[in-house]
């Protein structure tokens, strides 16, 4: 009984690596440019800020260069129980909201805001981070993609301060491949990516049939399941990418990630079950990838499990463990895959050769998932000062 336990939990994970490595070959596929939509799209911008008067200033500037039609853009700071300058430094350029009490976190903040000031029934919502650095065609490349009926959209998520630690070149390579076997293998399948919690619109009607935000330590996958559940699809715009920061040190990194897996756990406790009936109800696979997608450990994890499982089995002499070179197969394949994907999206090579440092992020696995356990509440991630340079004068992407 035993064996066969032990083999079927080997089994389940190696049927997980074979998945994510079949579903990312269809991110190699570059996407198709969506067609020039609408122009005359409302957009409401919200940006929930704590504590952000370093940050706040540079994305404001960003917003008032975008080549979509000012008059059409309405663009809103909630001062979320700031004790800093945050609401004055916006308020010179957006309107400023100042909410002074309530539940933690950003869900909260957005649900609140809402609330007292609802979307008009043509207005989309834009959602951004305080530390975001947007192009000058967001909205308008937004508009594209709401205008071929998709009623949510993310854009790509990508990285202000790559080379500020190792731990951020680390977070970074991720982003960086995720966004190609993850979100774009998603969007050409015809799937939902993920969405981000940032640089992501939702239509009003899309909104309001999901019930709105939550109070979710990760408000963007329990939001990104509702609308499965409420027959939404979410549109990937990968040739549009929105940076922020990423942490430099390992307590930042640990606390923000144990924010992540503790919100994540709650929203599968929650959602995973209707996901899953709801793909069995309606034949998805994408249903299904979805649900999946709530209970699915990070990639170096699992690369690194399946590394430890290879010198077991080479250590050990057992009909318990399946053959050490499957497994060493299966790690080596599984973490070096995402080189050619990274260099397929034209990541720098001075980057590529620093990908094994993506394992520090699997060996804070432990702490991260011990803070998870015990902390419930929202952790609010510091931000350094932004450059304050013009849009042309940013860096072009690694």
């Amino acid at each position: 009984m035993l064996r066969v336990l032990a083999l079927a939990a080997q089994g389940v994970l190696m049927a997980l690596i074979l998945y994510d490595l079949v579903v990312s070959l269809w991110g190699w596929r570059q996407p198709a440019r969506s067609l020039p939509g609408r122009r005359d799209l409302r957009f409401r911008v919200v940006i929930a800020a704590h504590n952000e008067q370093q940050a706040i200033g540079t994305l404001l500037n960003d917003l008032a260069a975008q080549d979509h039609p000012a008059n059409l853009v309405r663009i809103c700071v909630v001062a979320d129980r700031c004790d800093d300058d945050t609401a004055a430094v916006a308020s010179a350029s957006a309107e400023v909201v100042e909410r002074t009490d309530g539940p933690d976190g950003k869900g909260a903040a957005l649900r609140w805001y809402l609330e007292g000031y609802p979307l008009d029934s043509d207005e989309t919502l834009v959602v951004l981070d305080a530390d975001n650095r947007v192009p000058l065609q967001l909205l308008s490349r937004f508009g594209d993609e709401l205008s071929q009926e998709r009623p949510a959209v993310q854009a790509y998520l990508d990285v202000t301060n790559p080379d500020a630690s190792w731990l951020a070149t680390a977070s970074a390579l991720t982003y960086w491949a995720s966004n190609r076997m993850v979100q774009l293998a998603r969007r050409n399948l015809g799937w939902s990516p993920d969405l981000g919690g940032t640089a992501m619109a939702i239509s009003a009607a899309a909104l309001e049939s999901a019930g709105g935000f939550g109070d979710s330590l990760t408000e963007d996958k329990d939001l990104g399941a509702r609308l499965a559940l409420a027959g939404h699809k979410v549109g990937w715009l990968h040739d549009v990418r929105v940076r922020d920061e990423k942490p430099e040190t390992t307590a930042v990194t640990v606390r923000q990630r144990a924010r992540w897996v503790a919100g994540k756990r709650s929203v599968s406790r929650q959602h995973f079950v209707p996901l899953l009936g709801a793909a069995i109800r309606r034949a998805s696979l994408g249903l299904f990838d979805q649900a999946m997608r709530l209970i699915h450990p990070g990639r170096s994890l699992v690369a690194l499990i399946a590394a430890v499982m290879a010198v077991v089995a080479a250590l050990i002499d057992t009909s318990l463990i399946f053959p050490w070179p499957l497994w060493a197969g299966a790690a080596l394949i599984y973490f070096l895959a995402p080189i050619a994907f990274l260099k397929r999206d034209g990541v720098s090579g001075r980057y590529l050769v620093r990908y094994p440092v993506v394992v520090l992020l699997a060996v804070l696995w432990l702490p991260i998932r011990v803070m998870s356990m015990g902390g419930r509440g929202w952790y609010h991630t510091p931000h350094e000062a932004t450059s304050e340079s013009s849009l042309d004068e940013r860096p072009d992407r690694p």
